[in-house]
């Protein structure tokens, strides 16, 4: 921490020069901005070019279950890979991103995981305005401690695969812009040693989903839009009496906007209906919206804030769904050329439907970047979260209340 407060000292030690630097960066934010001197260079075969990247990390978390009680910490450490492969052509366009992780806790190996992940894309251009998208990708992943997915005190983490299909096509013609989609993904999770099959299998779930949306030119750097949204989830193998299958849409109205170079984003209102298959469940209806907003005063600082409402899947088989509303704040600073910090605030509610029980989420965090050459990237970030559960639910064991915090210092080396 001691280092985080020198870091954002210098912060402050700049923000007078900030203000007089040109604003003629094209990127508005910090984060996003070229950096030619300091960007990895990548390499190149043929029409690809691609960024290979190994990263060791070691993390200190002080309340690694996520509990109220019998806290305990460790230290845990992880080595991972990425690469990244994109084609150069003038038309159409490939690409191909692979990334896999590997963390052990240095006493306790209830944390230790094994990530994997792999996607392919690919552009089709079939005239001016007119293009047709599609991407494929399969992961494993584990379930975060003290998320709404993870209902576990003790043992180790939750594992799930997960498969994604999607295919998207877009027409733009004078002010007028057409676009529909559709995507299907299924998740399918691991047979916890202390869970019966009947329970383990109830959480499998697959979900269909398409999207229509018409945008208009309104004005330069402005386009409102209306966008319409289906989708469909089933449990193919919940074993349970109650069925949590649901079928759901949403309807919503926005603009995006590009005034200039200080201000773009976008943000959209509506209403949204996911009705589910048991009518013990009650439908989950009301408010929807969404909305990402970047200023950049000056080109070193960017201010984000976020906003959103979504309908999640439930881990219990008593409860069908949950809906979540999260708010989000965050500032990225170029203190220096190479040292980018950044800090944020989120707060989640999650509101269990047909259930008493709500979970409120504060997490914070401060960190850094040192970019100390195209290939050496050294990282520091320090994040805190503070969790409470309100309300009875069927099973009271199940309510979360904690405080953790972690710290991490990462080293990336791009080959």
């Amino acid at each position: 921490m001691p280092v985080l407060l020198c870091i954002f000292g210098a912060c402050a030690a700049s923000a007078a020069q900030a203000q007089e630097r040109s604003t003629a960066d094209g990127a508005i934010s910090v984060q996003k901005r070229a950096r030619p001197d300091l960007d990895p260079s990548p390499l190149r075969f043929g029409g690809f070019e691609a960024l290979v990247s190994l990263e060791t990390r070691l993390t200190y978390d002080d309340n690694i279950y996520a509990s109220r009680k019998n806290v305990v910490d460790d230290a845990l450490a992880a080595v991972a890979g990425d690469v990244s492969a994109r084609s150069t052509w003038s038309r159409h366009a490939l690409a191909f991103d692979a990334s896999a992780a590997l963390t052990r806790g240095l006493s306790q190996d209830d944390e230790n995981t094994g990530t994997y992940e792999a996607r392919a894309s690919g552009r089709l251009d079939l005239g001016v305005g007119s293009q047709v998208t599609a991407q494929a990708g399969y992961a494993r992943a584990y379930e975060p401690r003290g998320s709404i997915g993870d209902v576990d005190r003790r043992g180790p983490r939750t594992a799930y695969d997960t498969v994604n299909l999607e295919l998207a096509a877009s027409h733009a013609t004078g002010r007028l812009t057409l676009e529909a989609e559709a995507g299907m993904d299924r998740y399918v999770y691991g047979r916890h040693p202390d869970w019966e099959e009947a329970i383990s299998a109830a959480r499998d779930y697959h979900t269909w989903n398409i999207g229509l949306r018409v945008g208009y030119a309104a004005a330069p750097g402005i386009l409102a839009f209306a966008e319409g949204t289906y989708n469909e989830a089933r449990y193919p193998d919940d074993l349970a009496r109650l069925d949590r299958s649901s079928d759901g849409w949403s309807l919503r109205g926005g603009v995006g906007f590009g005034l200039s170079r200080l201000i773009r984003g976008r943000a959209a209102i509506g209403y949204q209906d996911q009705s589910f298959a048991d009518p013990v469940f009650p439908r989950i209806r009301g408010l929807d919206f969404s909305a990402e907003i970047e200023w950049s005063p000056t080109r070193l600082t960017t201010w984000s804030i976020e906003a959103r409402r979504s309908i999640q899947r439930s881990p219990l088989v008593s409860i069908a769904g949950i809906r979540q509303s999260r708010y989000g704040a965050r500032v990225d600073h170029e203190a220096l050329r190479n040292l980018l910090v950044w800090a944020r605030v989120d707060y989640t509610t999650s509101e269990y439907s047909g259930s008493v029980r709500a979970q409120n989420d504060l997490a914070g965090g401060l960190g850094g970047d040192w970019l100390l050459s195209r290939r050496v990237k050294l990282s520091l970030a320090s994040n805190v979260q503070r969790t409470r559960s309100h309300g009875a639910p069927p099973l009271p064991d199940l309510a979360r209340a904690f405080d953790r915090s972690r710290t991490t210092v990462s080293l990336r080396y791009a080959l």
